[in-house]
């Protein structure tokens, strides 16, 4: 699922692929999956995981990136987070969650495909 998703001031492109979860593990060291099920999950545990994800989805969403997602590090996801305030990246995380469970999310408007 393809989503764009407003954090801040900037429309981040994010891509929910089976896959994701696989990379989220081989960066995070943690099974997204898991930690979504296991007792005691609640609001803070939810932040992290879906900013994470949303790291690991707005990579996968880059080309460029994905060719390279096994070369990513907490480090790289660090440097992301960076470019947010935190309460945007906050109030985003519902959002993030929707990409990720394959809702249709997009802040963008629609753009007519025959120019009309």
């Amino acid at each position: 699922m393809y989503g764009v998703v407003k954090i801040g001031d900037k429309e981040v492109p994010m891509l929910a692929m089976a896959s994701v979860d696989v990379y989220y593990k081989r960066i995070f060291g943690e099974d997204p999956l898991k930690m979504q099920i296991k007792e005691g999950f609640d609001g803070a545990d939810a932040v992290e995981l879906f900013q994470r994800m949303g790291f690991v989805m707005a990579k996968f969403a880059e080309p460029k990136v994905r060719k390279e997602m096994l070369k990513l590090t907490e480090d790289n996801y660090l440097d992301w987070l960076d470019g947010f305030e935190r309460s945007a990246l906050i109030d985003a995380v519902g959002d993030i969650r929707k990409v990720y469970d394959g809702e249709k999310v997009t802040t963008s408007e629609p753009k007519n495909p025959e120019g009309q």
